[in-house]
Formats: C-alpha cells, structure tokens, sequence
C-alpha cells in the first residue's frame, strides 16, 4: 500500500487519511474538497465529531499518526487546538472555519473572546477527543485506498469498468478513475483482523528492564507498520507491532479456517533484529519456513489452517542478539471464517 498522504488532509476519529482542502465550515461541520470527491463534484460536508485532525500543510515527518499523541495538541485541559506555522498553538474552541477571508474562529480557553487564525497561518487543527464519535457500521463496508495515499471508509460502493464511485460513512460522494485505486477491502465479513480483537491472554517480558508493549494498527514505536516490498517500502493499516518477547493468545472457539498475515521486521526500526516468531495453534508449533530466526523486512507470507481449533498463540521470542532491534509487524493479520 502507498504511504499516508503527508500534505493537506483530514484524519478522521475512525482512522481514515483523506487528502483535500478545508474550504470553510462552523462549530458543528467543516467543508471539505476531497481529492476523491471528483473534479468539478460539490464538497463533502464533514462532522466536527468525525474529525480527529485536519492538515492544511504537510506533516512533518516525524509526526506520530496518531493525533492523541501530537504533543503540541496536549495539555492539562484538553481542547481544540490550532498550530500555527511558525509553532505557536492557540486553544479553546474552533466555531468556525471562514470562507472569505480564509481563517480559523476560536474561542478562547472555549467561552473567551474570539480570536482569528488565518488559514494561511495555521498548519493543523487537533479537534477535542472528549467529543469524537466514531459511528459503529453495522454489516459489510468498504476501505478504499488510492494511489495518493488516501484511506476511505465506504457504506457503498460500485464500479462501471472505468471508475470507482461510492459514499463515505457521512454520506460525501466519492468518483475517482479505476487507475487511481490501489485496494478496495470489504471489512466485516468473511475475514476478523486481530487489531479489532481482544487477546486472551497478552504477556509482554521486559529485557534488562526494558518493555516494549504490543500495539494494534502500529509498531510498538507508534509508526505506521510497514514491511519491504519489490518497489521499496510498503505501508499497512492493519496489523500487530510487536518485539521480543511476546507472546499473544486468542481464542477461536472453532470459528475460523485459516490464518493469514505478512510478518517481517520493521524495515527501520528493525535492520539488526533477529527474533524467533512462532505460530502455535492448539499448544502445537506450526513449521513455517524463514520465521526462526525472522532476520528480514521482506514480509513472510503465512498462511495457517485453523479449522476447528479454539486458541491461537503468536510468539515474537529473543534472537541471537536479545532484542536487539527486534520489532516484529504482523501485517493484515486476520482469520477467515
């Protein structure tokens, strides 16, 4: 999958990357040019509560994906928060994304006076979590992925042969040409990732004193997962950052039929790691070649049958070199019904 899309975007509170422009908006919606909406196509009207963050400039690279974790965003009393370009940070409240001339409204400390940002001056907006509302989709919906990096959650989508037309989860209308779609996945079926799972049983060793919990849909250092591919580095949206050791049990209670995921270590953080990664289905090893040691960013394709069994166990043990650099992503992990 491409990279995340690093200019102007809106990340949305359900994990969705969309690049476009704020073009205004108020105290309840931002309207917003998506790329994907189609050239000439009306913008999409956008719910503050669906928003996690908007960029109107790119990101630095050293921006953690998550905007909970912006640490210009932080403070004893959480709100909305503006970075400026030159980093200053206003606080309080945004009312309201003018249109002419471009600014950012914000009421101070939330009931103060109001204080104008012009756009052209303003990086980021970091919206209140505390009023997030990640809507829970009932049946199957779609994720679009495009070729500028773009994550798009779908509640409907069709194709024609030469483009790709949907509706996004608050109701924008998105038309984009077939060349311009890298991956369209239908979630909620047939096929669980573990990322949205509860392990049963979850244990995490320190080496030396040092821990380095698992994380879902990232690396244990907060980064995109990624993996080495044929024409560099590729990203995922789903998956398990792990590092040695650790050891994850899930339960299966005789649902699932296979498996799947791609393994190696992280193509950064892990170049001189050397961990043994086990599967374990039942209390029984299952052999898959090139896992013990794992020493490589080039994803191991692992595909295991589960049929009928009740636990699932994945072990990222000590290499030669201890932990040395042993961050192991478990990419598109998932079980198939």
């Amino acid at each position: 999958m491409p990279a995340w899309p690093r200019d102007a975007l809106a990340i949305l509170a359900n994990g969705d990357r969309i690049r476009g422009t704020v073009i205004g908006g108020d105290a309840d919606i931002v309207r917003f040019e998506a790329a994907a909406r189609g050239t000439g196509k009306p913008a999409w009207t956008v719910p503050i509560t669906t928003l996690a963050a908007i960029w109107t400039t790119g990101a630095p690279a050293e921006t953690p994906p998550d905007p909970m974790d912006y640490l210009w965003a932080a403070g004893p009393k959480r709100r909305d928060a503006v970075l400026l370009r030159n980093g200053d940070v206003v606080r309080g409240t945004v009312t309201a994304f003018a249109a002419s001339p471009a600014a950012i409204l914000v009421a101070a400390g939330g009931t103060g006076p109001t204080i104008i940002v012009p756009l052209d001056r303003a990086a980021a907006v970091a919206f209140d979590p505390k009023l997030a509302r990640v809507r829970k989709v009932k049946g199957i919906y779609a994720r679009l992925v495009t070729t500028d990096g773009s994550r798009i959650s779908l509640s409907a989508a069709s194709c024609d042969g030469a483009r790709l037309r949907g509706t996004t989860l608050f109701g924008g209308a998105v038309d984009v040409p077939l060349d311009e779609v890298v991956a369209l996945d239908w979630l909620q079926s047939k096929a669980t990732y573990l990322s949205d799972l509860k392990p049963k049983r979850a244990v995490v060793d320190a080496y030396n004193g040092v821990t380095w919990p698992w994380a879902a849909n990232r690396t244990v250092r907060g980064n995109p997962l990624r993996l080495a591919g044929p024409h560099g580095e590729q990203t995922f949206d789903r998956g398990l950052g792990t590092h040695s050791r650790t050891t994850l049990t899930y339960d299966l209670a005789g649902k699932f039929r296979r498996f799947e995921a791609q393994i190696g270590l992280d193509p950064e953080t892990g170049r001189r790691g050397a961990a043994d990664v086990r599967v374990v289905v039942d209390g029984k090893d299952v052999p898959v070649e090139g896992l013990a040691p794992l020493t490589s960013a080039i994803p191991r394709e692992v595909s295991v049958d589960v049929s009928g069994a009740k636990e699932l166990t994945l072990i990222v043990d000590y290499g030669p070199g201890g932990d040395v650099q042993d961050d192991v992503n478990w990419c598109d992990a998932r079980l198939v019904e």
